[in-house]
This record gives structure tokens, sequence and C-alpha cells, in this order.
């Protein structure tokens, strides 16, 4: 058994609630590995494969157009999981798999799972996990439709404020850690970095974003509301 693997899954949203004996044995066949960063670990189209929880590092969640256009959907870091659909469907990945930083990853293989979903609660917290990322991706979507570039930044940010320091009034100047480059945020909102800088720009002369050199620290939720259309 993998030193740490059980305690890795303990930690993770979506095998929190399996006893321990359930994670020892999941982590008992789990595989380590190691990538560095550009590395892909499965290609949107993949079949097969089991899942994975992040140790250390960071993975994008990524689809490329034909066109080399990429769009993030997700960035996972420690303790995070994904390839969930693989396993619950047995289906094709939805996204590339690309490796942000050097990275160590858990895989868990799709028997192994599976054989849990039965008889353990792992079962739901996973289906939840799923049904997440759905939902985020769906909206995402959305966004790409309904909301131009300026509205889908302000939209980004307005999120991770409220999933940093929701208790905070809204006028308030809200700390964030986005540790995202501004070519990575680009991707996440579907611009480009020239595009975003502009936006950024913008943003923060009007007070609704607070930089520091090129990254940003602090938002309020009051004014990045007035560029999505919010109420």
């Amino acid at each position: 058994m993998s030193t740490g693997v059980p305690e890795l899954l303990a930690a993770t949203e979506v095998f929190a609630a399996l006893d321990t004996g359930g994670r020892e044995r999941l982590a008992s066949s789990a595989r380590v590995r190691r990538f560095q960063r550009g590395e892909i670990i499965f290609n949107r189209g993949d079949r097969g494969g089991g899942m994975f929880v992040v140790a250390r590092g960071s993975v994008a969640l990524v689809v490329i157009a034909a066109s080399g256009n990429e769009i993030v959907l997700d960035v996972v870091r420690a303790r995070g999981s994904f390839g969930e659909m693989a396993v619950v469907d047995g289906g094709p990945r939805i996204a590339t798999a690309q490796v942000r930083e050097a990275t160590t990853v858990v895989e868990l293989a799709r028997p192994d799972v599976l054989a849990l979903v039965d008889r353990n609660p792992v079962a739901l917290a996973m289906l939840g996990a799923l049904a997440q990322t759905v939902r985020r991706v769906d909206d995402m979507a959305a966004d790409l439709v309904l909301l131009d570039l300026r509205g889908r930044v302000a939209k980004y940010l307005l999120r991770a404020a409220e999933s940093a320091r929701p208790v905070l009034p809204l006028d308030a100047h809200v700390p964030v850690d986005l540790r995202l480059s501004q070519s990575e945020l680009a991707k996440l909102v579907g611009g480009s970095r020239q595009q975003l800088n502009r936006i950024l720009g913008e943003l923060t002369e009007a007070g609704a974003v607070v930089r520091r050199g090129s990254g940003i620290v602090a938002v309020r939720r009051d004014l990045l509301t007035t560029w999505i259309g919010a109420v």
C-alpha cells in the first residue's frame, strides 16, 4: 500500500465518507504517478482508465479546438479529483488533462472504484461531485453564449470572491488568491491574454479589482455584479 494514500483519500470530497477499511483497500491497489509541467495524463476522447486524485501540484482540464484554441474547464489542485465520469459510465474522456506544474497524482482503477459503489457511501459522494462538474461545465457553456468576455471575467472573479470570503459585505474589498497566470485566466473565460489585460485594466479603473503587479489580490462584489448585468 502506498504510504499516505489512505490519508489523501480521506481528505478528498469524494472519498471522505468511505470508512477506513475501504480507503485502505482502495489505496492498496492505487498507482502513484508523477508528471512534469506540460505532460498529458489523458486526452479528450480517450477510453478506459480510472480516476485520479491530485496529491501535489495541479492539473488543467482543457478542451482544444481544431484551430488550436483552448478552453480551460477547470484546474484541479491538491486533494481534488478528476476523471470520475469515465469511471461512472465507461465513456470517453470529456477533456484533456494537462499538467500545469510538477505534479503527483494517485490513479484509482475503474474496477476497484466500482467495487465500492454498491456497498459504500462513496457512491453518493462521487455522483455528487460528478453533478457539480456537469453543472459547472454547463454554466460555463451558458456564459459563453449569454455573456460577453467582460461579463465572463467579472462572473469568474465574483465566484472566486464568494468562495473565499462570502461573509464580508458586498461593498468590501474581498481578498482572492486565484493562483492563475493571466494566460490561464484568459483561457478559463474564453478570451485572449490581450483582451483580458484590457478588461482587467477597466475593472481596476472602476474600483472593482485591486491588482498587485499582474496579479489580482482583491475584488468588490457589488461592482462586479454590474458588469454581468446582475441587479
